[in-house]
């Protein structure tokens, strides 16, 4: 049985397709993304609010679940904190260990606004291994944030970037935000 894109923490605003026919550069980035999803690249989505990041990282688990029955992971940088600072306090029967390698090892992570941490060494130390793992593993991660390419540098470092470059690069989202009206 496949799984939907309820299992995998995606959320509710972004389960359903989104059409966008006339978008001819989004639906591009959207398929450089895929892409390097199946080939277990590390992408950086970066770009000011608005224009499409979230979204298109929905699309690739989306598309994913359509040929892969396991399913994608799907978290923002603060609710991995959260789980692991939650399993420190022994609120639930997770461990850092057993959330670390649940997020190392699942098909496709997300993770969404990096920029919204501390950048604290622990916090990059955790970052960097559960993307260190996946790199080795050869599994794809996509990595959201509003920033620059400088400032994402700067938040993950050299390693996390020079990973990204190897297998699969950084997208710049781009343009007006889609929430604006018309």
């Amino acid at each position: 049985m496949k799984e939907s894109p309820d299992s995998t923490n995606v959320p509710i605003r972004y389960r359903q397709p989104w059409e966008r026919p006339t978008d001819k550069i989004w639906v591009e980035k959207l398929e450089l993304c895929k892409t390097l999803a199946g080939k277990g690249g590390l992408v950086l989505l970066i770009g000011d609010r608005g224009t499409g990041k979230t979204r298109l990282a929905a699309e690739v688990i989306r598309d994913r679940i359509s040929w892969i029955p396991m399913h994608d992971q799907y978290a923002t940088a603060m609710e991995i904190f959260l789980r692991i600072r939650d399993a420190y306090a022994k609120k639930g029967a997770d461990t850092e260990g057993s959330i670390v390698a649940a997020l190392s090892r699942c098909p496709l992570l997300v993770i969404d606004e990096i920029q919204e941490r501390s950048n604290s060494e622990w916090e990059d130390r955790i970052i960097t291994h559960i993307i260190d793992r996946r790199y080795g593993a050869n599994l794809p991660t996509v990595i959201i944030g509003n920033l620059t390419a400088a400032s994402m540098e700067r938040s993950l470092g050299e390693s996390v970037v020079s990973r990204a470059s190897e297998t699969g690069g950084v997208i710049l989202m781009e343009g007006k935000s889609h929430r604006q009206k018309p």
